[in-house]
């Protein structure tokens, strides 16, 4: 039997966006932008949003 588990996603939100942003996943972060934020502190300003 499969288990799945689900964490809320402020407390994993800098994780997803440095495994999506992995410079190896898109062509060494040529791939990556933002809009009105910077992809380093993106997770703080959704957080405080």
């Amino acid at each position: 039997m499969a288990i799945t588990k689900i964490h809320p996603i402020k407390s994993t939100l800098n994780l997803a966006i440095d495994y999506i942003t992995k410079s190896e996943k898109t062509d060494e972060k040529v791939l990556v932008s933002s809009f009105k934020c910077h992809p380093s502190t993106a997770h703080i300003q959704f957080i405080k949003t």
